[in-house]
């Protein structure tokens, strides 16, 4: 992950495989100094695993609400199979 200032961007293997969406709004919780929140746009060709991900941060927390919106995740749209493949 690349930080400039309050800019980040990074890339992730993205496991919607489908012509759209191109380009997602997404978020981020940092559980690792400095425990951070952001949110992203994360953009991918059709077809493929590899996205691009470029956000902003939000702000800090403290560790522990960190670790609690961590156990909390979120839902994937995807088959656990495809899950299971993922490198």
């Amino acid at each position: 992950m690349l930080n400039m200032g309050p800019l980040y961007v990074t890339t992730l293997k993205y496991p919607h495989r489908k012509l759209l969406p191109m380009a997602e709004i997404g978020w981020t919780n940092e559980i690792e100094e400095p425990f951070r929140k952001g949110s992203c746009l994360v953009i991918r060709l059709p077809f493929t695993k590899p996205a691009l991900v470029i956000g902003w941060w939000k702000h800090h927390q403290s560790e522990d609400d960190a670790l609690t919106a961590a156990i909390w995740g979120r839902k994937l749209d995807v088959p656990v199979e495809e899950l299971l493949e993922w490198d």
